[in-house]
């Protein structure tokens, strides 16, 4: 075999290799899944007249949520039993990497960032709608965003709201008032663009 054929050869061989050792490093670096997101919901009634209350918190594999982003706002859902807390975080007030604390808007406070509400179903079905943003002026709490992802667009977090002096939700009726609270937390919730 003359040298240039030899060299060719080489070269080709080379060449061979190099291409199988890219595919092969290609392949090893794919995406893995994404991790499954976890969540914590719960509530507590506090029925001030009475100096009673109760709550539930759910089991985790009973909840759902979802991240959707929208061009105002970064929407957050949640559902479990009869719970529904909605959120809905003001793009413009996210700040750079989304991580941080952002407050409720109240009728007193009606620049910050996050809007509230929140929807309660009896067992026959009915659903009772709070927006607390809008209504409840004693409103208090928080949307934390600890951790985002903007490669695999996932975020994690926890949300805490109080709202003093709410009809019960669990009666339907104006005559009952309570404090409610409800509290939960996200991890790893995908974040869906929407048009």
């Amino acid at each position: 075999m003359s040298i240039f054929t030899r060299s060719l050869f080489l070269a080709a061989v080379a060449a061979t290799s190099l291409l199988t050792a890219c595919a092969d490093k290609s392949e090893d670096e794919a995406t893995p899944a994404d991790p499954a997101p976890t969540y914590g919901l719960g509530h507590y009634f506090h029925y001030p007249a009475t100096n009673t209350g109760g709550g539930t918190i759910h089991a985790a594999q009973d909840i759902t949520g979802e991240a959707r982003l929208f061009a105002q706002v970064l929407a957050l859902d949640f559902e479990a039993g009869p719970d529904g807390p909605h959120f809905e975080i003001d793009r413009g007030q996210l700040k750079s990497g989304w991580v941080g604390t952002y407050a409720l808007q109240s009728p007193g406070s009606p620049s910050a960032p996050v809007f509230a509400s929140y929807s309660y179903t009896d067992s026959g079905g009915g659903i009772r709608i709070f927006r607390f943003s809008n209504f409840s002026p004693k409103l208090t709490g928080n949307v934390t965003i600890t951790a985002y992802d903007a490669k695999r667009q996932l975020v994690s977090g926890n949300f805490d709201v109080t709202a003093p002096g709410e009809n019960d939700p669990t009666k339907g009726t104006l005559e009952t008032k309570c404090d409610m609270h409800i509290f939960g937390e996200f991890t790893n919730m995908k974040v869906k663009p929407q048009q």
